[in-house]
Formats: structure tokens, C-alpha cells, sequence
């Protein structure tokens, strides 16, 4: 797409997120990250700062640090998600929610476990008024509301 487009084209930078986002699955954070960053540049030039794809771009930024253990990078990249998300959306989107929920991963992976419930809960609130409460995008709500419960010891509120 490069020699049809030339190396600034929206298109090019629909590539460089697949390619990133191959290179997440097979677990080559640095090369993802790369390209992830190819795309954001790509994307902020063409479409300013507030547009899904430069979200798109910041939230698999934020899960490829999750991944690496970086968790400042990550919490500053779901932030920049959440911001554009939430001006683009309102609070109450699916999109929004999974914001919430890496978030809440950030947190429990940093033993942040109140704010990690809390972030839980949002994109579970979120989640069951959109799809109800037997969706599957429900369950990772639930573990994670639970994990937190259990590392806080907190046994009967983790099996509830």
C-alpha cells in the first residue's frame, strides 16, 4: 500500500495496526509497538487528536506495555483511550468500558486493588446495561472483580 498511497495514507496506517497487532500474538512486543506507533503518527497527522483511530492506536499501545510489565506507560496510554473515547461517545459505551477494564488490569497487576475494583465495576456496569447480564463480554468483569476480591482475602464477596 505504500508504493499505491505513499507512506502517510490512512491505509497505511490501517496496516501498520494489523501488522502490530500479528506481532502482539506472537508475542513481539517491541516490533508491535512499532508499528503501533507508525500508525499513531500516520493517524494524528491526518486526523487530529481526537479521532477512533488515534484511540485505537493509544489503547493497543496500552496493551502492549500491560504486556511488557510497564504499567505508567500503559495507564498513560488507556488514559489518552479514554479521554477520546469518552469526548467521542459519552460514558456509557461498550468502548468506554473496555478502557475501564484495562485499566482495572493495570491496577491489579500493580496490587491496586481498590481502584482496580473500581474500574471493574464500571465496565461492568457499563457492560451489562448495553448487553445484558448473560453476555459474554460480562465474564471477564466478574473474574476480574473477583480476583481482586480474592487477593484482598475477601473469599465470600470473590464467591458471590
Amino acid at each position: 500500500r505504500i508504493h499505491k498511497y505513499g507512506r502517510r495514507h490512512h491505509h497505511v496506517a490501517q496496516c501498520y495496526l494489523g501488522i502490530g497487532n500479528v506481532y502482539v500474538e506472537q508475542t513481539r512486543y517491541e516490533d508491535a509497538l512499532e508499528n503501533y506507533e507508525n500508525a499513531l503518527e500516520i493517524c494524528i497527522d491526518k486526523y487530529g487528536h481526537n479521532h477512533p483511530y488515534v484511540e485505537a492506536c493509544y489503547n493497543n499501545i496500552a496493551v502492549v506495555y500491560l504486556n511488557q510489565s510497564r504499567y505508567e506507560d500503559a495507564l498513560a496510554n488507556y488514559e489518552k483511550a479514554f479521554q477520546i473515547r469518552i469526548h467521542k461517545y459519552g460514558y456509557n459505551h461498550p468502548d468506554v468500558a473496555q478502557c475501564y477494564f484495562g485499566i482495572g488490569k493495570v491496577y491489579w497487576n500493580q496490587s491496586r486493588y481498590e481502584d482496580a475494583l473500581a474500574n471493574y465495576e464500571n465496565a461492568l456496569e457499563i457492560r451489562i446495561h448495553k448487553y445484558g447480564r448473560k453476555h459474554r463480554h460480562i465474564t471477564p468483569c466478574y473474574l476480574g472483580i473477583g480476583n481482586v476480591y480474592w487477593n484482598q482475602a475477601r473469599y465470600e464477596d470473590a464467591l458471590a
